[in-house]
């Protein structure tokens, strides 16, 4: 295999001396699909992928905080619901019907209401990474997989979110009573007894959140990659193929 890589590389390069730089965005095109990663269009400078980039990562930021802020925006999505944590998970299928009759104080809508609170402020800081993010880091993530954006995301501000979601979750789960409803409901189950304190909860929910903006994200990305033109916008369909 890398015998075969070699050749390839060898015949680009001897391509390259032949033919002048005017084929070597083609013959880099060629590279990249080898290798599996996909290209900006040959037309497209590294200037236009940066704009085209964060416009398409802004359209996705108000998107998915729209979506998960609402209410209902973790409650009644399967794919983000925030169930309760360590063992009493086991409880999940029918916390909703727990919730109803009261057994739990509407724990579960008490926990999914914090996280759907706490989301706007996921808006500024993606906000501000798109703006910060250089020419280099734009055109990495224009060349790479299906969830790149993302990635970016979560490595560079992740911790960022957390520390910011932290303090609404937390004013919002005391707001409700929700750890009291949380005791209460572990005290009087001595199979599921194990008790969390505020901070454990408060750090489970927020982590939930972040997991929950992440994963929208992807999906948001992976929808404009696919689909560019619909998006609306010439310059992300330019930079993703569509225009």
């Amino acid at each position: 295999m890398r015998a075969r890589i070699s050749l390839f590389l060898l015949a680009s390069g001897i391509a390259v001396a032949v033919l002048g730089p005017a084929s070597a965005q083609s013959l880099g095109d060629l590279v990249g699909q080898a290798r599996g990663v996909a290209s900006p269009k040959s037309n497209v400078s590294s200037g236009e992928a940066s704009t085209g980039m964060k416009a398409a990562l802004d359209r996705a930021a108000e998107a998915v905080v729209g979506q998960l802020g609402a209410p209902g925006g973790f409650a009644n999505d399967p794919k983000v619901r925030i169930g309760l944590p360590g063992p009493l998970g086991k409880l999940n299928g029918v916390m909703g019907m727990l919730d109803k009759v009261g057994v739990t104080d509407n724990l579960s809508g008490k926990l999914n209401g914090a996280a759907e609170g706490a989301v706007a402020k996921a808006l500024p800081l993606l906000k501000r990474t798109i703006s910060r993010m250089t020419v280099q880091d734009a055109m990495g993530i224009v060349t790479g997989g299906p969830t790149s954006a993302t990635d970016y995301f979560r490595r560079t501000m992740g911790g960022d979110l957390n520390g910011e979601m932290k303090p609404v979750v937390a004013k919002s789960l005391k707001g409700v009573d929700a750890f009291n409803a949380l005791n209460k409901f572990t005290a009087s189950n001595k199979l599921m007894a194990s008790r969390f304190g505020p901070d454990d909860m408060t750090n489970y929910v927020t982590q939930k959140a972040g997991d929950g903006v992440f994963y929208y994200l992807g999906e948001q990305e992976k929808k404009i990659r696919a689909n560019p033109l619909g998006t609306g916008s010439a310059i992300i369909a330019k930079v993703f193929g569509g225009g």
